[in-house]
């Protein structure tokens, strides 16, 4: 139903008790004015991101799983990520350097991320805990509930990569 037949069916509806309810006269209808246009949001923000989100993603070293719980703020994205190999057995660098939790941070424009993982050395339990991950990603496209990007990428025990890509969800 169009915000026009709404409002003409809520008149007649306020009419029609009125006049059961011996209220008189009706009153009368008035003509209904155009509908507005909905602004449009805040120049440079696209999307809200707030929230938790999991996926998959892969490089040269492997595939992984990545869960990130995010806060924006206007154009500001932060936030805490975990990594890890999607097969920890496949025997590729993944399966051992992509046990991390780390951090993200990261810029909205429009309809582009840009945002930076970081996955610290140390860690109980890490098979390499004194490597450090970083991923540089772009999603040039967004949607509310995906994410979709590429990145590069540095480990300090593995060296600089490219060529990576994951998806997100919520």
């Amino acid at each position: 139903m169009t915000r026009l037949s709404r409002l003409v069916a809520a008149v007649l509806a306020i009419t029609a008790l009125t006049i059961a309810c011996g209220g008189g006269t009706a009153p009368t209808p008035t003509a209904p004015t155009s509908p507005t246009t909905p602004a449009p949001p805040p120049t440079g923000v696209a999307t809200n991101v707030t929230g938790a989100w999991s996926g998959t993603g892969s490089d040269p070293q492997g595939s992984e799983r990545m869960s990130w719980t995010l806060s924006q703020s206007g154009d500001s994205i932060t936030g805490t990520a975990d990594l890890a190999p999607l097969n920890a057995a496949d025997g590729s660098c993944a399966s051992c350097h992509k046990f991390k939790a780390g951090t993200v941070s990261g810029t909205i424009a429009g309809s582009t991320i840009r945002m930076r993982l970081v996955f610290p050395a140390g860690g109980d339990g890490v098979p390499t805990p004194m490597c450090t991950i970083t991923f540089d990603a772009a999603a040039s496209t967004t949607a509310s509930d995906r994410i979709e990007a590429t990145y590069t990428g540095d480990d300090t025990c593995e060296g600089p990569f490219s060529g990576g890509a994951f998806t997100m969800a919520r």
